[in-house]
């Protein structure tokens, strides 16, 4: 069956003439104002039609910018110059939410038609309390408020581009599909540094800024890999919270060509967790495994699944293998006692504990760490390392959000685990099952790591809320 857009030889021919043009209008930019400018205009023409487009088709603007969230980091070091990637994503997500909102209009559609769900509620108000901090008194930076208040709420946003993009449970699959293929290039991606080497380009982005070898160069005298994304410590995160969904998709496939499919790309993530050599990653495939045995103990395929998983977790753990840097690195994550990097994170949580205890609204937003440094250079928290989504959330919002965080968490996973066990939807089932031990493992994440929040991650994060959300809606 023929495209529409070419039954007609005219529309053929205009096609044609326009690549024609265009070609002639890259090679005439190029030849007169060099290659360098010449790629920078062409990037920001492409760049334009896209923001363009994503107003006009949402769904569009959204995997656009979840595609530019996996790639964007590359392209920064190919370009080898300081590169707005958080900017690109920010305006792609806010085109979306944009052309959602027109497109609702258009349609004379409520926008709160599909929203209504206490996962959403419940978002609704820990925004409030996060806009309310800037009446913290401990807090000197208004700049410092607005900067994390606006990522907050692109997250926000995603979640509600993701309830509406989820129309059905081919909306669902294809989303799934889509990551996976995007997880497994990054997979891939990274287990090439590992065998061949970085690309001098690479190199020369690890060197250019003081103390940032240090982070990635590991004891045994190799580099930690970050594939295409900003860092290992993200990288590791997003591979292994999405071998955590593959491995539930492989145990409750019944086809054993794509059991075997899910089973040979997953090598590859896996891979690419071991090569990140974050341990909080090692740490989150275990846990998300645990939760997706413990939700479906009596089934049979799980039996088997959680054998094989605990033998091979037993041989990675006492087997005899000795001279495997990465091997090492994985049984380090388990030797709590032996851990230098986790007893220097333990002690910072007992030094801060009692600024929580006399802050209740904590430091203010911004307050900690390098942002600390830039936005409130003076304050007691600047430059303190909160290592942890957790303690950073304590320390700059108090016991209070933190408080409100947890419930946040319980409120989630509750509506998540209700939502898998009320499904009949067979297909919903089984991708509620693999969402949720995915939410679970982002939060176990977040004790070792600020990992709620990071590009890609947080678009497998708030859309799989989404799905719980909407999952009522898709058991049909």
């Amino acid at each position: 069956m023929a495209i529409p857009l070419f039954r007609n030889k005219n529309r053929i021919l205009f096609v044609g003439l326009f690549i024609a043009v265009l070609a002639v209008a890259v090679a005439a930019v190029i030849s007169f104002l060099g290659a360098e400018m010449g790629a920078v205009i062409i990037a920001g023409l492409l760049g334009t039609a896209v923001v363009l487009y994503s107003l006009v088709n949402y769904v569009f603007g959204f995997y656009a910018a979840l595609t530019l969230g996996f790639f964007i980091f590359y392209l920064g070091r190919l370009a080898g110059q300081a590169f707005p990637s958080g900017y690109v994503v920010d305006i792609l997500v806010w085109a979306s939410f944009l052309g959602m909102l027109i497109n609702k209009t258009i349609r004379r559609e409520s926008l709160y038609a599909s929203t209504g769900h206490l996962i959403t509620y419940a978002y609704l108000v820990y925004t409030i309390f996060i806009i309310a901090q800037v009446f913290n008194p401990n807090m000197a930076s208004v700049e410092g408020w607005f900067f994390v208040l606006r990522k907050f709420i692109q997250f926000v946003i995603i979640y509600f581009i993701a309830l509406n993009v989820f129309s059905d449970m081919r909306k669902v699959i294809f989303f799934i599909t889509y990551w996976v293929v995007l997880a497994v290039v990054a997979g891939v991606y990274g287990c090439y540094q590992e065998w061949f080497g970085f690309f001098d380009f690479e190199l020369d982005w690890v060197w250019s800024v003081p103390g940032r070898a240090g982070l990635y160069f590991l004891d045994n005298g190799l580099f930690r890999k970050f594939s295409i994304l900003s860092d290992p410590a993200a990288y590791g995160i997003v591979m292994a919270t999405s071998a955590v969904v593959l491995f539930v998709l492989m145990s409750m496939a019944r086809n054993r060509k794509l059991k075997l499919l899910y089973l040979v790309i997953n090598i590859f993530v896996v891979l690419g967790v071991a090569y990140s050599g974050t341990r909080t990653a090692y740490f989150v495939i275990a846990a998300g495994i645990a939760l997706y045995i413990l939700m479906t103990l009596t089934n049979r395929n799980t039996l088997i699944f959680a054998c094989f998983f605990f033998l091979g977790f037993a041989f990675i753990l006492y087997g005899p293998i000795y001279g495997n840097n990465t091997i090492n690195r994985i049984r380090s994550t388990f030797e709590f006692s032996d851990d230098a990097s986790l007893k220097v994170r333990d002690e910072n949580r007992k030094f801060i504990q009692p600024y929580i205890y006399r802050n209740p609204l904590g430091g203010g937003l911004a307050t900690s760490g390098i942002a600390g440094l830039e936005y409130n250079p003076g304050h007691q928290l600047a430059g303190f390392p909160p290592d942890s989504g957790f303690v950073k959330t304590a320390v700059e919002t108090g016991w209070v959000g933190f408080f409100l965080q947890c419930l946040l968490y319980f409120i989630i996973l509750q509506a998540g685990v209700h939502a898998f066990y009320s499904a009949r939807n067979r297909f919903l089932k089984m991708t509620l099952l693999a969402a949720v031990a995915c939410i679970f493992a982002f939060v176990i994440a977040q004790y070792g790591q600020d990992a709620i929040g990071q590009v890609p991650g947080c678009f497998l994060f708030y859309s799989f809320l989404a799905l719980v959300a909407r999952a009522k809606h898709l058991d049909k």
